[in-house]
């Protein structure tokens, strides 16, 4: 009866311990996996905000830019480059810089007092939807300095700000090349040498511009 007793008590014992301890049939990894998972997920989500909101940099791209600017009564072949980075695939951030290959006149007789040489830079902003497609619409705008050097004996420079809006086609010929061709208007604000004004500068812009460089 003493030896019973004991026994008993252990058995007892060992029930209640079975029924407190881990379900075996309970999938304790997949929830630890799960939990894991939903913890990655939080911490993307919080991750640090930036200018450009969640475009990541995807490309490098430059080139030479040809275009033939209106400016007065006259029209005048404008050259320089670019260079910037490319966001998301489809934004370009860029700087460039232009200028004028020949005098612009004001008038239809040009005077040395009314022809002068023309210079542009500036932000590039360009946006290209549907950039995988062979051929896809491109709109830019630029806005930057901008300046006029008077043809005369004394040497003339007159200082503005430069906006230039655009909207054209961008065709991707090869992987590490694209061609652009663009038209739009160049806005000139600030020119204040006598004889030439804000609307002189001002005019239509019809441009070709090779976009060489890469994207990953």
């Amino acid at each position: 009866m003493k030896l019973l007793l004991p026994l008993v008590c252990c058995l007892f014992g060992s029930g209640l311990f079975a029924q407190s301890g881990p379900n075996p049939n309970q999938p304790v990894l997949a929830y630890r996996a799960a939990e894991t998972t939903y913890d990655v997920k939080e911490f993307k989500n919080q991750r640090e905000r930036t200018l450009l909101g969640d475009l990541d940099l995807t490309g490098l791209w430059g080139g030479p830019t040809y275009n033939y600017s209106m400016s007065g009564d006259d029209w005048a072949f404008v050259r320089g480059g670019f260079g910037g980075l490319e966001f998301g695939e489809t934004f370009f951030l860029g700087y460039g810089g232009w200028q004028s290959r020949e005098d612009f006149s004001v008038d239809d007789n040009p005077s040395e007092g009314s022809r002068y040489n023309f210079r542009q830079g500036g932000l590039i902003m360009a946006y290209s939807p549907g950039r995988d497609k062979a051929i896809h619409p491109r709109f830019t705008t630029i806005i930057g300095p901008g300046s006029i050097d008077v043809a005369g004996d004394d040497f003339d420079r007159d200082r503005m700000l430069i906006g230039q809006a655009m909207a054209g086609l961008e065709l991707n010929l090869f992987q590490i090349l694209r061609l652009g061709i663009d038209g739009g208007y160049r806005f000139a604000n600030g020119v204040e040498t006598g004889g030439i004004t804000d609307q002189d500068v001002s005019g239509f812009v019809v441009q070709v511009e090779a976009r060489f460089g890469f994207s990953w």
